[in-house]
């Protein structure tokens, strides 16, 4: 019975945590009455974290009559959560406060190896980041690891990825030698969790970095499917017997609608686009067919779904600035819908994944406190 009780405690006091940081700013008032707790338990709640120092009071609320109420938030330097965005090339490394704000990033080139070498790269490489933060060791609450491929999250296992040319990678050692508690995600459902943060409803994210890939959002959960599987939308057929795909496949979306793709020679994707705003013809012409791709893609995803669509990834990133010709390719190929209001675009762009897995240790360490 005391058990139970302690148990419900807990529990509650987590809510009022996660709460808090969920909304930002919120009043006390307004925590009791969003999660139906009295005002002398929210009250003591509130108290208790504070003096954790988990939160603040830092605002007061617009008054509407008599005494203006005191916001609580987050504290921003209560602790922090690393991310680490592994490509064949390069690790990009991201730190993030509690309040879930981009505090410190980092690309260093790191070419990847499947071999111990490897892990003790990344943990040195990580030990050298963090100590430029300036951040003591203690309030590192653990790092998350976004990885190209198909991951098992609870085995902290990388099952198999065509771009870093492994199967069945083990994480589970990085952690000893690191010294910090590790999760291990895919790319795109790290950055699926960044770009959705805060949005309701049901959602396919669709991930245009160096290969395509995505996420499913059902009931405010990502949908895995069946060995982590989900999302694979870089796989689905966009022309029968075409471009050659890096799976070995012909005619894969991936051939058409990644990054690469669309770079081409270009030293960058700045570079392509440079040449977009500055009409040269072939770099507009690649543009288009580019676009004619995305939009079957998007139109198949919304058919298939019946939801909102978000576009994100370093393609993504640029893309908004041709909403409109994108907007009347996908109401061309979509005979269905009326306009194109379920189509938006992710704000994090490329270093949503390292991002997105930071995020989810923050939320995490508040679920478990």
């Amino acid at each position: 019975m005391e058990e139970n009780r302690r148990e419900t405690k807990r529990m509650n006091k987590a809510r009022v945590a996660r709460l808090i940081s969920e909304a930002g700013a919120i009043s006390k008032n307004e925590v009791s009455a969003r999660l139906g707790l009295s005002m002398p338990t929210t009250l003591q709640h509130v108290k208790e974290l504070t003096e954790a120092g988990y939160v603040v009071e830092n605002g007061e609320l617009e008054s509407t009559g008599g005494r203006k109420a005191k916001t609580l938030s987050i504290a921003k330097d209560a602790g922090y959560a690393a991310g680490m965005d592994i490509t064949m090339d390069a690790i990009l490394f991201v730190l993030v406060n509690m309040r879930k704000e981009l505090v410190r990033k980092a690309r260093i080139r790191v070419p990847f190896a499947k071999d111990f070498s490897y892990y003790e790269a990344m943990a040195n490489w990580l030990r050298v980041f963090l100590e430029q933060t300036g951040v003591e060791e203690d309030k590192i609450l653990g790092v998350g690891i976004t990885l190209p491929g198909v991951v098992n999250q609870n085995e902290k296992l990388l099952r198999h990825s065509h771009v870093l040319q492994v199967e069945n990678m083990s994480f589970k050692g990085f952690e000893e030698l690191s010294g910090y508690r590790c999760e291990v995600e895919s790319d795109a459902g790290g950055a699926a969790y960044a770009e959705t943060a805060g949005r309701s409803g049901d959602l396919v994210y669709l991930s245009l970095n160096d290969t395509v890939g995505g996420a499913i959002l059902l009931n405010q959960s990502f949908y895995k499917g069946a060995e982590d599987r989900s999302g694979q939308f870089g796989h689905m057929k966009r022309e029968r017997n075409g471009r050659l795909c890096y799976c070995g496949g012909r005619g894969c979306l991936d051939a058409y609608c990644s990054a690469k793709a669309l770079q081409g020679d270009e030293p960058s994707l700045e570079a392509f686009f440079e040449k977009v705003r500055k009409r040269d013809r072939e770099s507009k012409r690649r543009l288009d067919e580019y676009l004619e791709d995305l939009a079957a893609a998007v139109s198949d995803l919304r058919m298939a779904f019946g939801c909102d669509i978000l576009v994100g990834g370093k393609a993504g990133g640029y893309l908004k600035e041709f909403r409109k010709e994108l907007d009347r390719k996908v109401l061309e190929c979509d005979r269905l819908d009326l306009d194109t209001s379920f189509l938006d675009f992710g704000k994090c762009h490329a270093e949503a994944a390292a991002y997105g897995a930071a995020m989810r240790l923050v939320d995490r360490f508040f679920e478990e406190m």
